[in-house]
């Protein structure tokens, strides 16, 4: 089973920011399904994600259906990277140990974050903003959400830490640089990204500019957010530092 777990302990920070007890958050990363527990892992990293990235409307009975549809063919793509031969694909997630938390309880039940690194290869549009060749191999971060009640923890930090050192040390081969898109005025996470070596690329929103022409109004608009991978890439959390 391709799992890795690093239990982080919650300091000063977390208690400033309103946690109310000690508690071990560990990361778990999983590449390849071999067990049931991974299996079920990687569904409720699907949900998390679904749960967090779900664009709800103003119709109950429509969001009932498309967001079941929306999870289902989530979970049927994610399955899909993790069940092939190759190491090019990881769903990190976190999970909570502490007080309050039955021990017999199955790991997917004490999720409370999730982030996906997949190993691409660099487009032209991509290269142009990355400065680098097309086709270089590089991370692209997708999809990290902490759920609500545990957010403000220090959690997301421990996730993006997880995430660089799968890109780094497991997948098929070191890329030479991470990515991830973020929501342009959605500060918090932006700062985030920042403290991680993360630097903005002039890179447009193709959906926002579309929107834009159309007259149209309310779509995010994005960034691409890109980071230098090498050796001090793996050192410790910036958060961390902090306490």
């Amino acid at each position: 089973m391709q799992v890795q777990g690093v239990p982080v302990y919650l300091g000063a920070a977390a208690f400033a920011s309103g946690a109310k007890a000690l508690e071990t958050v560990t990361c778990q990363t999983i590449i390849q399904l071999q067990t049931p527990e991974d299996f079920q892992l990687v569904l409720q990293a699907n949900d998390l994600v679904a749960e967090n990235f779900y664009s709800a409307s103003d119709n109950l009975l429509l969001d009932a259906v498309s967001f079941n549809s929306y999870r289902v063919r989530s979970a049927g793509q994610t399955l899909g990277l993790h069940m092939g031969p190759s190491r090019s694909h990881a769903t990190i997630l976190a999970l909570l140990n502490g007080p309050g938390q039955q021990q017999q309880h199955a790991a997917a039940e004490r999720a409370v974050g999730v982030v996906n690194v997949t190993l691409m290869q660099a487009s032209d549009s991509i290269s142009a903003v990355a400065s680098c060749k097309p086709g270089t191999p590089f991370a692209m971060i997708t999809n990290m959400a902490v759920t609500p009640a545990m957010r403000r923890r220090g959690i997301a930090h421990q996730l993006m830490q997880a995430a660089i050192r799968t890109s780094v040390l497991q997948l098929d081969y070191s890329p030479a640089f991470a990515l991830l898109l973020a929501y342009k005025y959605y500060e918090p996470a932006v700062r985030l990204y920042e403290q991680w070596g993360f630097e903005a690329t002039p890179w447009e929103d193709p959906l926002w500019m579309q929107d834009a022409e159309k007259g149209k109004m309310g779509r995010q608009r994005r960034i691409m957010m890109v980071k230098q991978l090498s050796g001090p890439a793996l050192a410790a959390s910036p958060w961390q530092h902090k306490d």
